[in-house]
């Protein structure tokens, strides 16, 4: 009898040191993603491809930053803070002596903020989407923002911004990202008229 109730202790405790040790085990080879924190930032190069603001501006450049959180081996959450700069078309003299026509002769700026959902796809590749909100301001005068195109009727500084990507990670050693290489397709909306542009974001990528 004492041997029989040896045996099932020691069984027991076998038992429940390999239950222990397969738990260990799975939080060991199952990252914690709440923990993952992403970031990456660089270049934007982009031109208009709306014919209104196509008519008078041409090539943006400007910078960009993301910071995300991984809730998943495939998807990620983040926000994206981003500023570009578009140079007009053409510099030449205003004849409308207005602020709005001036403003068709002059370089303005764009500085968006937008939450977005990045999804990871096969070879690196990924794809992503994202809206939130944007400020205009013309080098002509910072209250007309892109009032200068047609539809938003002399004011336009603050619109919604949305856009969708698809790039490929480029990874170092330890299967880490180190540059992202990808396409976007942005907007800026206001009065209910889209002015969209097409771009290039070249990313370096910092991981902790």
């Amino acid at each position: 009898m004492k041997k029989s109730k040896g045996i099932s202790i020691i069984t027991m405790l076998l038992f429940t040191h390999l239950i222990t040790a397969q738990q260990l085990e799975k939080q060991a080879t199952i990252p914690d993603y709440s923990k993952t924190l992403l970031l990456e930032g660089g270049l934007n190069l982009s031109v208009p491809v709306h014919i209104q603001m196509y008519r008078t501006h041409r090539v943006g450049i400007g910078v960009n930053v993301r910071v995300s959180k991984k809730i998943s081996p495939k998807t990620e959450l983040g926000i994206r803070g981003e500023y570009d700069y578009r140079f007009v078309r053409d510099i030449g003299p205003d004849t409308t002596g207005t602020a709005r026509g001036r403003a068709l002769h002059k370089n303005f700026s764009l500085f968006t903020l937008k939450p977005n959902v990045q999804f990871k796809l096969r070879k690196n590749w990924f794809l992503g989407i994202e809206t939130g909100v944007g400020f205009a301001i013309s080098d002509e005068n910072n209250s007309i923002g892109l009032g200068f195109i047609d539809e938003y009727n002399g004011e336009a500084q603050f619109g919604s911004c949305s856009g969708i990507y698809l790039g490929k990670y480029f990874i170092a050693r330890a299967n880490q990202r180190k540059l992202g290489i990808s396409l976007n397709l942005t907007n800026f909306v206001a009065k209910g008229h889209a002015e969209n542009t097409l771009g290039l974001k070249f990313n370096y990528c910092f991981m902790k």
